[in-house]
């Protein structure tokens, strides 16, 4: 191209090219916000409705459409959801057992408690299916299976204690809430450590609830954000958590309209969803009562040797 013999035809170009690479920032996916990520996983268990909601919807997808592209992740323990964000593959996770993330942050993973995702006292319980077993201290000696370092594993050591046991005086078992619910129908156990639809499974097998976590634990679960990705988007965890509360409001004013998703998601009966719906208060807010469970939580995992030393929960929320 030949060099413009005249200046203001040489700052006519110069304009020109300034305004078309103006033109091509603009549609850059950067320019907008469109290579940025947020990786999310919804735990459905083991009752989440709100997460049921939001992957049936895909609510958050269309809700940060052209800011972030959402990925969903589907990861099958509260353990595996730790790992990936410590290798930086997971963003926000929501369902996490207040265990899970204790364990996680005292073992040096950066995360951050951004919500409650759920309080179920009553939705943890502690199974039984032989009819002379009426009391926990009937447990002594004998077979119990359950998830070590799980809310309902947390209840069972408190009801023992409360009987002068420890976990020392029965036979425990570790095993997956599915696995244990079906060992003690099958009466290859005597008690199983069981939380939500599991509980019910169980109770359609012959069993009976021995004592739930009512006035004991909360069954408190957690939404989690990698610490890195919460501080250099502090927009999107504010947005997020608006989202997640109209998606909450939804299901307490509007609870019939998700019976039919519920049904297909647990195969349960809709009495038997608005009886176990009753149990669950997914209200996002951390209050003085969820800290105080768990700072418990913490002391029950040290006592446990889960953990050696219990962090500041002060520090771990956002």
């Amino acid at each position: 191209m030949p060099f413009p013999d005249n200046f203001q035809e040489l700052m006519s170009l110069r304009k020109k090219i300034i305004l078309m690479l103006m033109f091509l920032a603009a549609l850059s996916p950067a320019a907008e916000g469109r290579e940025k990520e947020m990786k999310i996983a919804l735990w459905k268990l083991p009752f989440n409705l709100p997460a049921m909601v939001a992957i049936e919807n895909r609510t958050y997808e269309k809700a940060f459409a052209g800011e972030y592209k959402v990925e969903y992740i589907t990861l099958p323990s509260g353990p595996k959801q730790v790992q990936a964000m410590a290798a930086g593959e997971l963003d926000i996770a929501e369902g996490l057992g207040a265990a899970s993330v204790i364990v996680a942050i005292a073992n040096g993973v950066d995360i951050t408690v951004i919500g409650a995702n759920s309080r179920s006292p009553e939705a943890f319980a502690v199974v039984v299916k032989n009819s002379k077993i009426t009391g926990m201290s009937n447990l002594k000696g004998k077979k119990v299976a359950g998830l070590r370092g799980s809310v309902v594993h947390q209840l069972f050591v408190e009801l023992l204690r409360k009987e002068g046991l420890t976990e020392k005086d029965v036979e425990f078992f570790p095993m997956t809430l599915n696995a244990a619910a079906s060992a003690l129908i099958a009466e290859r156990v005597d008690a199983a450590l069981l939380a939500g639809t599991e509980i019910i499974r169980a109770e359609k097998g012959g069993c009976r609830v021995l004592s739930d976590g009512k006035g004991i634990v909360e069954g408190l679960s957690l939404i989690a954000a990698r610490r890195e990705f919460a501080e250099k988007n502090r927009a999107a965890i504010k947005k997020y958590l608006a989202i997640r509360e109209s998606i909450r409001l939804e299901t307490v004013n509007s609870p019939q309209k998700f019976v039919p998703l519920l049904k297909k998601e647990t195969g349960l009966s809709e009495k038997e969803i608005k009886i176990t719906l009753s149990k669950f208060n997914y209200n996002s807010r951390i209050t003085e009562s969820d800290i105080q469970e768990l700072k418990k939580t913490a002391e029950y995992l040290k006592n446990e040797n889960i953990i050696k030393l219990k962090p500041n929960i002060n520090n771990i929320l956002w």
